[in-house]
């Protein structure tokens, strides 16, 4: 059984060096194995094919990024409904400490997402980042217009502008910051920018 991990663990770090120097496209199955000293047999006897490769690399890590994101709403929902809650002074210093911490602690699935996906079933995780924010956005942006009385409709539009701004920022940030304290220093900043006079952007 040790033997086993052993190898599993080759085939992993064979994989992800195949994978970050040609992209999910262009990595050989035959190099992988070759390079984790390993036959083509070794390999299916752990993953079914590249695409499971990829994912036993990359998945565990979007999953927890989702959790992560559907925790901060879930709390949101509960927090909002207080008097005194008001979405603009709401830096989310703590969502955005968590979140660049695990993408940094998970750095490199996150080059390979973000920069080595095309043609795995992950090269448009951007995008489901943002549908996935902008759709849990609507859900708390009418609650806190119906809990305050507003009648006020959510400008979609927008709320899906800001939404890119961020995780725009995000992508830019890990592609070209490899330090995580100065990443979360203006990811900050960023969050600062976007919730001021949030309401006002987002709502009609």
């Amino acid at each position: 059984m040790g033997n086993d991990k052993e190898t599993r663990d080759k085939l992993i770090q064979s994989a992800k060096a195949e994978f970050m120097d040609k992209g999910y496209n262009k990595a050989s199955l035959r190099s992988i194995c070759a390079n984790a000293g390993v036959t083509t047999g070794a390999l299916y006897f752990f993953f079914k094919d590249k695409a499971d490769l990829y994912k036993a690399i990359v998945g565990k890590p979007v999953d927890e990024l989702f959790e992560i994101m559907q925790a901060h709403f879930d709390e949101d929902d509960e927090i909002i409904l207080s008097p005194d809650y008001d979405v603009n002074d709401d830096d989310h210093s703590e969502v955005a400490q968590l979140l660049i911490h695990h993408i940094y602690s998970n750095y490199d699935a996150a080059i390979l997402l973000l920069t080595k996906s095309q043609g795995s079933e992950y090269e448009n995780i951007v995008d489901r980042i943002v549908d996935f924010t902008e759709s849990k956005s609507i859900e708390t942006m009418e609650k806190i217009a119906e809990s305050k009385g507003k009648k006020k409709k959510v400008n979609r539009y927008m709320l899906h502008l800001v939404i890119h701004v961020v995780v725009d920022s995000f992508v830019h940030l890990v592609t070209h910051e490899p330090d995580e304290k100065k990443a979360l220093a203006n990811i900050r900043k960023v969050f600062k920018m976007t919730m001021h006079n949030w309401t006002d952007t987002v709502f009609d």
